[in-house]
């Protein structure tokens, strides 16, 4: 911009300077970025669906799909050795944050597992529920899965957690089916758990701070729970 200007301009300047700032820390992707393959959009598309569609049929195992999709659309977008290495490169953070992720969360998860604290605490929680509430154990499955699912991971709560609040409900007459319903309530705000590697990508191609992300979300992720519980409830299957 130029660098005289009149009071006008120094009063927009002002005005607006937060306003710009914020914009300048958060822009879309330019559409016309030099990654863009317009040309080779359908081929993209087919790649994409070809690897979705071999995942779910189990053609071969998920890593081996990945990385021959991966290889395929590198080799196909981006022939030059050079470009290829740049594109890696741009991802590294990314690759190395998941993978990171990834071996902590098994890590968490299997000493709560093989030491036994997943039984113990499913007990003590079991034990502090008042027996009155027995018969509503598919509700309280569904309050329980929101702070149990996003502080644990999903192995954690499912193959740990689940089966004895799943006996207390049967002892109360509530199916293991009613159960298992009211257990999926708390996947909303899972998703936004420090232990889904996934949100560590997001947040990254956003360029937003993970603290930030979770101080946004969090609220809406917990009351999207309490709606779909709310509607288990109230047509019956919960």
């Amino acid at each position: 911009t130029p660098a005289t200007g009149g009071p006008a301009d120094a009063g927009a300047g002002a005005d607006g300077g937060e306003g710009d700032t914020a914009e300048e820390e958060f822009q879309g992707l330019d559409p016309n970025r030099p990654t863009l393959r317009p040309k080779l959009y359908w081929f993209n598309a087919g790649l994409t669906v070809a690897l979705l569609a071999s995942m779910i049929m189990e053609l071969l195992p998920i890593p081996v799909l990945f990385l021959l999709g991966a290889a395929l659309a590198l080799t196909v977008n981006y022939p030059s050795m050079t470009d290829q290495k740049a594109r890696i490169a741009a991802h590294a953070d990314n690759v190395l944050n998941v993978s990171g992720m990834v071996f902590a969360a098994a890590v968490f998860t299997g000493v709560l597992t093989g030491t036994g604290m997943v039984e113990h605490m499913a007990d003590w929680l079991v034990g502090a529920i008042p027996e009155g509430m027995g018969p509503h154990m598919a509700v309280v499955t569904g309050l329980l899965s929101l702070p149990l699912t996003y502080f644990m991971s999903n192995d954690g709560f499912y193959f740990g957690v689940l089966p004895v609040l799943a006996e207390a409900g049967a002892a109360h007459g509530v199916s293991p089916l009613e159960i298992a319903r009211a257990s999926l309530v708390g996947q909303a705000l899972h998703m936004s758990s420090p232990l889904v590697p996934a949100v560590y990508v997001l947040v990254g191609m956003a360029k937003v701070e993970f603290g930030d992300h979770t101080r946004f979300t969090v609220k809406w992720a917990a009351l999207t729970s309490l709606v779909v519980l709310g509607a288990g409830i109230l047509f019956g299957i919960i």
